[in-house]
C-alpha cells in the first residue's frame, strides 16, 4: 500500500520543556525523555518527530496528529478516542491497549508495533497499513475500513465483528481465536488453512 508519509522537512530539535512555554508541538524533534508527569489536552501535534519517548508519565488527551512520526516509543495505554490522524508513523512502537474509538484515521502506518489489547471500535480507516504488528486481542468491532492493508501482523483473539469492508484481506495474517460474525466474512479473503479454522461459523462441519 502506498501511503502519504509525514511532512518533516522543517523540523527543528527541541524538548519538552520548550514546548511546553508556548504549548505547541509543531515542526519538533524530541528525542529526550521529560522527567515530570503531565497533562497534555486539546492540542494538534503537527509535523513532529518522537524517537525512543516514554509517554507513560506523559497523558495525552484530545491530542488531533498531523504529519506526526513515532518511532521506538511507548504509547501504552494511551487514549486517541474521537481524534483525527492524518500522515501518521507508529514504528517500533509499544501500544498495548491504546485505544483509537470513533477515531478518523488517514495515511496511517503501523510497522513492528506491539499492539495487544489494542481498541479501534467505530474508527474509519482509509489508508491505514498494519505491517508486522502484534493485535493479538485486539478490537476492531464496526470498524469502518475504506482502505486497508494487513501483512504478516497477528489477529489472534481478536474481536473482528460488524466490520465494514469490501475484500479485506487477511490473508498473510494469523487469526487462530479471532471472532467473526457472518457480516465480517462477507468479501474476506483467507487462505486455504484459515477457511478450515472460519468454516464451522457457517455452521459446516468438517469430517
Amino acid at each position: 500500500m502506498k501511503l502519504i508519509e509525514p511532512k518533516l522537512s522543517y523540523i527543528e530539535k527541541t524538548t519538552f520543556d520548550e514546548c511546553l512555554k508556548e504549548m505547541k508541538f509543531q515542526d519538533i524533534h524530541i528525542d529526550e525523555n521529560y522527567e515530570r508527569e503531565i497533562n497534555l489536552d486539546h492540542l494538534t501535534f503537527d509535523g513532529c518527530l518522537f524517537e525512543n519517548i516514554d509517554f507513560n508519565i506523559i497523558q495525552l488527551n484530545h491530542i488531533d496528529l498531523i504529519d506526526v512520526t513515532f518511532d521506538k516509543c511507548d504509547l501504552s495505554n494511551q487514549n486517541f478516542d474521537h481524534q483525527y490522524l492524518n500522515r501518521v508513523q507508529f514504528k517500533n512502537c509499544k501500544l498495548t491497549g491504546t485505544t483509537f474509538i470513533e477515531t478518523n484515521l488517514k495515511d496511517v502506518l503501523f510497522e513492528n508495533c506491539q499492539g495487544r489489547y489494542s481498541n479501534y471500535a467505530s474508527s474509519s480507516f482509509q489508508n491505514v497499513y498494519f505491517k508486522h504488528t502484534d493485535l493479538q486481542e485486539a478490537s476492531f468491532y464496526d470498524t469502518h475500513c475504506k482502505k486497508i492493508e494487513l501483512k504478516d501482523t497477528s489477529l489472534i483473539r481478536c474481536e473482528l465483528t460488524s466490520l465494514h469492508h469490501k475484500g479485506l484481506d487477511v490473508s498473510s495474517c494469523q487469526i487462530q481465536g479471532a471472532l467473526f460474525d457472518l457480516q465480517s466474512l462477507k468479501n474476506l479473503v483467507i487462505n486455504d488453512f484459515q477457511a478450515v479454522d472460519l468454516i464451522e461459523i457457517l455452521g459446516v462441519k468438517v469430517k
